[in-house]
């Protein structure tokens, strides 16, 4: 059997319009709001079985609304939240050096505070041993975030650093994903090589 795994960044924040880093519990704008549903619209033809969220308000938010539209009621997988990054970032740009100067330190682990580089990516396995616990046929909405769902893309068949070209491009993806996009993957448990694959081009219905 193949799971159909969906993974979906939050609705907008105004922290989002404004592109800086954002504290834990950001409500969505009145935009955000709408782009869930206009979500769960692109969802309803689906056979969504599961929808699973990061603890964060924001993605609770966009998840219930989901979740409403589809008659359902979401779950809560802590391993999904953000990355964990430093208080003293909150307010800053994505695209300032104090943001740039982070995240080299974070990409080599010399960073003392916040998720380490190697704990997020351990989180990610806990995040695919909590979904591989699922009905090998469930389809399954993911709501996270843009680094955790980029990072999870990178690693989801390798849990190595990535190489420099990669990471860059990773960080690249993660700058400039939009709020309430999908990424479709499908998932077949075996007992060698990697069983996730990313689908391309549009959400299949």
């Amino acid at each position: 059997m193949i799971m159909k795994v969906i993974l979906i960044r939050h609705g907008q924040t105004n922290e989002n319009l404004a592109h800086r880093h954002q504290p834990e519990h950001t409500p969505l704008t009145i935009q955000g709001r709408k782009q869930a549903i206009a979500a769960a619209e692109r969802l309803g033809s689906v056979g969504v079985t599961h929808v699973v969220s990061s603890p964060l308000v924001r993605t609770l938010q966009t998840a219930s609304l989901i979740a409403d539209q589809l008659d359902m009621i979401p779950s809560i997988d802590h391993s999904l939240v953000e990355l964990i990054r430093p208080l003293t970032l909150t307010g800053h740009t994505h695209r300032s050096w104090r943001s740039m100067f982070f995240y080299l330190r974070w990409y080599f682990g010399l960073t003392f505070s916040g998720e380490s580089y190697s704990e997020l990516r351990q989180r990610i396995k806990l995040a695919q041993t909590n979904l591989d616990k699922l009905p090998s046929d469930a389809t399954v909405v993911v709501v996270s975030h843009s680094v955790f769902i980029n990072v999870f893309l990178a690693h989801m068949c390798n849990g190595r650093m990535m190489h420099p070209f990669k990471a860059a491009r990773t960080f690249y993806n993660l700058l400039h994903m939009k709020n309430a996009s999908m990424v479709e993957l499908t998932y077949t448990p075996i007992e060698k090589g990697c069983g996730w694959v990313r689908v391309q081009g549009e959400l299949s219905r």
